[in-house]
């Protein structure tokens, strides 16, 4: 069990943000096919920017991954079989979150850590 609380740290409005977080799900249109939708909301969370970055290594090549961590007074969904992660907008790039930390609810009440990674630029 934890032996500090950080909750006041996290609400403190010297360390957050106003982000934008995009909730993902997965309509069926009228013709029967399924649509991706994405409904944005504005939240205050604390963003912390990682100073390093990620070297992922995929088939096609390697390529770097920015990486952030959000903490935020509410839930986040990473992705799952069936679902879709949650998106967070923060300084204009679009990161998509990867791993919920389900140990940090003894440091904050109501609050989540998430670990968040550049979303990938389609072209």
């Amino acid at each position: 069990m934890a032996l500090i609380d950080v909750s006041d740290l996290l609400r403190d409005p010297d360390f957050t943000n106003v982000v934008t977080l995009i909730r993902r799900a997965v309509a069926v249109n009228g013709h029967g096919e399924n649509v991706m939708t994405e409904t944005p909301c504005y939240i205050t969370a604390v963003v912390q920017g990682d100073n390093t970055e990620t070297l992922d290594k995929l088939p096609e090549g390697a390529r770097l991954s920015d990486v952030i961590t959000v903490f935020y007074r509410g839930t986040l969904t990473a992705e799952r079989p069936g679902g879709y992660a949650d998106i967070i907008v923060w300084q204009g790039k679009r990161f998509q979150v990867k791993e919920v930390a389900e140990d940090f609810l003894n440091y904050g009440a109501g609050f989540t850590k998430a670990l968040c990674v550049l979303e990938a630029v389609s072209v």
